[in-house]
């Protein structure tokens, strides 16, 4: 990979955590009808969003494990965006046996991730989007309704959008 591969891997990375807050942003405004105060940044969004479906949604639906999962699967990605958006130090290409990297400090320890890493990161990161509307307004009506508590909805919410439901 090249420096300017890496380059653009940032700016994907950026787009797509803005397409996240934006998915998660659009659910709490569609909720309170409104962005509360509370939900400014894309950790307070997740954590806002997550207390709406808490709210909204019944008990007997899988929605609120669902949406403290995707917010605990959120986490280690929203730290590389941080990191990278806040301590980013380097961006190397790939040279012989060394992979290319994005190396950050934050905290004053050092991080990188190389770019099979954040290429794996960006392909999850760049669906689950969709997930945030399906999870806090989900058909209950339908009988493809995926939100109920079966096996088979828990295996599909795993094999679909990366999601382990204990």
């Amino acid at each position: 990979m090249t420096f300017n591969q890496m380059s653009g891997a940032i700016g994907s990375l950026l787009l797509i955590w803005s397409g996240i807050e934006k998915a998660a942003r659009d659910e709490v405004i569609r909720f309170y009808g409104f962005l509360p105060p509370k939900a400014h940044g894309i950790k307070a969004v997740l954590r806002t969003w997550e207390g709406t479906v808490n709210e909204a949604q019944p008990a007997k639906t899988l929605c609120s494990l669902l949406a403290a999962t995707l917010r605990s699967r959120l986490q280690g990605p929203l730290d590389v965006r941080n990191g990278i958006c806040h301590g980013l130090i380097g961006i190397s290409a790939a040279v012989d046996d060394a992979p290319a990297k994005l190396r950050w400090e934050m905290n004053d320890r050092k991080h990188s991730i190389t770019w099979d890493e954040l290429q794996t990161s960006l392909r999850w990161l760049s669906k689950i989007r969709f997930a945030f509307s399906m999870i806090s307004n989900p058909a209950l009506d339908r009988l493809d309704c995926r939100v109920v508590d079966t096996i088979e909805n828990r295996e599909w919410w795993r094999t679909e959008w990366g999601l382990l439901l204990p």
